[in-house]
């Protein structure tokens, strides 16, 4: 599929409907294991959005309001430019799940505002321990990052104190300490998540396919404030 064939930052030729967009098709996966690679194609791309859904415990209408935001996310397979727009109604989800499990407190006052906007609810959940470090797969990569950095450069010292030209080690070596985790994630939050909303809100002409972050952000947050069944 070429530029050639049908131009994809213009409404969609019926009888190109079902062609992915062009700047879909770009990208490849390596397999490590053999160094081969291939072209992404759309079950790739269903699998990763589809990697972060809701748990039962979540009211239906937040979501099939998030449902909404992960099937704009895969159609963006054909429409690229939908990824800006899956990213704002993902984050619009979070808005609605802060302002459903909240409802009580925004009825007594107890946070600001008659409508609060997402960013005084964001701190409220932080600071009232809605949320934690702990639910956030962010936080807890670093501390294994980190971790796995410091084993390896424990592995080099010694190797080098020792003379020697090569060394092995073991996953097993890798333990996560108080020091690694020692990172405040949730506390960037209120400020971080409407900086990226508003952005959409006020009209922006960004244009990349890394909403996937915002995907995994707003499902652990909204996972967190909601009990799950099991």
């Amino acid at each position: 599929m070429t530029y050639q064939t049908f131009d994809p930052e213009r409404l969609r030729p019926p009888e190109y409907f079902g062609e992915p967009d062009p700047r879909s098709t770009m990208f490849v996966r390596v397999d490590r294991t053999n160094g081969t690679h291939r072209v992404v194609d759309l079950r790739d791309h269903h699998d990763e959005i589809s990697f972060y859904a809701l748990h039962a415990g979540v009211p239906q209408e937040i979501v099939l309001h998030f449902e909404t935001a992960r099937n704009v996310y895969l159609y963006a397979w054909f429409v690229y430019r939908f990824y800006p727009v899956a990213e704002s109604q993902c984050l619009a989800s979070l808005e609605l799940a802060l302002r459903e499990r909240l409802k009580e407190e925004i009825r007594t006052g107890k946070i600001k505002g008659r409508r609060p906007t997402l960013r005084p609810l964001l701190t409220y959940a932080v600071e009232h321990g809605l949320v934690r470090n702990e639910g956030f797969s962010a936080w807890q990569n670093r501390g294994l990052t980190r971790s796995r950095h410091r084993v390896e450069m424990e592995k080099l010292r010694e190797a080098s104190a020792k003379g020697l030209s090569e060394f092995t080690w073991d996953e097993s070596d890798i333990q996560i300490t108080a020091e690694d985790l020692d990172w405040d994630y949730v506390k960037m939050l209120p400020d971080l998540l409407p900086m990226v909303r508003n952005d959409y809100a006020h009209g922006s002409t960004e244009l990349h396919n890394w909403a996937l972050r915002s995907f995994q952000i707003v499902s652990e947050f909204i996972n967190q404030l909601y009990l799950s069944p099991a």
